[in-house]
């Protein structure tokens, strides 16, 4: 590519990042593409000019937006691209893989969870609670699914008690499905930067042997004992945290116990019957292989099944 060329793309990402947050906000246009075009344009300049400057460029454009539309602006941006600077200072600071993936997901999902906290307080609100229920049974009645749900035995008083039952622990999940959307959301992003973006500083690491840090369990420990000591003396915010905490390294786990399963059936020391043996146990006993998958996912971060360097995925 010419020098022109990288020229040009500096500057495009540039305005990208000090456009797009006002423009989004503006024209109601933030989502998904937006997020992942300014991820983009954080990883291109910061491979190029580093991450000092493209911090710069991207705080004057939420500045920007924050300063035209106050506080309903705010509300509105998502806060993801921010963790790509994080991403890039680790590429040009040569952080291992798996240093680098670890801290940029944490702060990932720490900021697309932070904005709903507000959200999830107001919808477990008791007298929010009782106004949700009474409307959805409302909804239930005028739609014709009340009289269907009796006819299968379910009565009106059981159907709000499991709403009363349920929404509670809906509301209070929502930060960890905000979180794992935005692993999605920069999953995505990476993966397209790792196709169309120089290799400067970057490793590309085959899925299989992917990997998180050691310390990274402590993290896993750290929900399981929040949510424990929550319901245990009813601290009703440390259980909230803790499930939240579990429900997205569950889902961690399992892509990393998804990893360990490709690494065994790509390995040539494995004989070919066991493959076949782990296929059909797969194939046939689904719900227990998630099971098995996660907790192998989880404790590969500890013992390290793979005996893959730490400087590596």
């Amino acid at each position: 590519m010419y020098w022109s060329d990288r020229k040009s793309l500096d500057f495009l990402a540039g305005i990208v990042l000090i456009a797009f947050p006002l423009a989004g906000v503006a024209w109601g246009l933030w989502g998904w593409i937006w997020e992942i075009l300014l991820l983009l344009a954080v990883f291109s300049l910061g491979l190029r000019r580093g991450w000092e400057i493209t911090a710069l460029l991207l705080v004057v454009g939420y500045g920007s937006a924050a300063l035209a539309f106050r506080w309903s602006g705010l509300e509105q941006m998502g806060y993801i691209p921010f963790a790509g600077l994080l991403t890039v200072a680790g590429w040009k600071r040569h952080w291992p893989q798996s240093v680098n993936t670890f801290w940029s997901l944490a702060v990932t999902g720490f900021l697309a969870a932070l904005p709903l906290i507000g959200f999830v307080r107001q919808g477990l609100d008791p007298a929010m609670l009782k106004e949700i229920v009474s409307g959805s049974l409302a909804s239930y009645k005028s739609s014709g699914m009340l009289a269907a749900a009796q006819q299968l035995g379910v009565t009106e008083s059981q159907l709000k008690a499991g709403l009363e039952k349920m929404l509670p622990v809906y509301f209070s999940l929502i930060p960890s499905f905000a979180a794992l959307s935005g692993l999605v959301k920069f999953g995505l992003a990476s993966y397209i930067a790792g196709r169309l973006l120089p290799e400067r500083g970057r490793a590309k690491v085959p899925f299989s042997r992917w990997r998180l840090p050691w310390y990274a369990v402590w993290g896993a420990i750290l929900g399981i004992a929040s949510y424990l000591l929550g319901d245990q003396f009813g601290w009703f915010a440390w259980k909230t945290v803790g499930m939240n905490v579990m429900v997205v390294y569950g889902v961690a786990a399992l892509v990393l116990g998804v990893a360990v399963y490709g690494y065994v059936l790509k390995s040539a020391k494995v004989p070919r019957f066991v493959k076949w043996l782990l296929l059909m146990v797969n194939l046939f006993f689904f719900f227990f292989s998630l099971v098995a998958l996660m907790m192998f996912g989880l404790f590969d971060v500890v013992f390290n099944f793979r005996k893959l360097p730490e400087t590596e995925g």
